[in-house]
């Protein structure tokens, strides 16, 4: 999943003090891309371009996996929103510019039916793949790493 390379580097927890001078407590902090190294943030933009690429691929030829919205739900217990924004918003740029590009190459029905029929066998495969990077990020975001 696009996501799950940021999840998989910004799962992460801190500690607080309480009101009043207590002891100090376990809170969960959401952390951002600039909380990620240079090569983790290449790896991840490497990463969105792949998944647009698979998810603009699969749309094209008629499977919608709702990938971005999935993925929001998967990752935003850890990930600060102003960095799944701008996460997703390169995403869909780049989601577009693929199906754009697929639609223009197999603009005839006959020459996209073909190419999709050619590809079904990995479609699935690319689906397994990403359902389970989906699922991949939702534990990691769940898990508490100190408890």
């Amino acid at each position: 999943m696009w996501m799950a390379a940021l999840a998989l580097v910004l799962t992460a927890f801190g500690f607080a003090r309480g009101a009043g001078g207590g002891a100090a407590e376990l809170i969960p902090i959401k952390l951002g891309l600039e909380s990620i190294t240079k090569a983790e943030r290449d790896k991840l933009w490497e990463r969105v371009d792949e998944y647009a690429t698979v998810d603009a691929l699969l749309e094209f030829c008629g499977r919608k996996l709702n990938l971005q919205r999935r993925t929001w739900a998967a990752v935003s217990p850890c990930v600060e929103v102003r960095s799944l924004r701008k996460v997703a918003g390169v995403f869909r740029a780049k989601k577009a510019e693929y199906v754009k590009a697929w639609e223009t190459a197999f603009a005839e029905p006959d020459k996209k039916k073909t190419m999709c029929d050619s590809q079904k066998p990995k479609l699935a495969e690319y689906t397994r793949i990403l359902d389970a990077h989906i699922s991949e990020a939702a534990t990691m975001c769940s898990a508490c790493i100190f408890c």
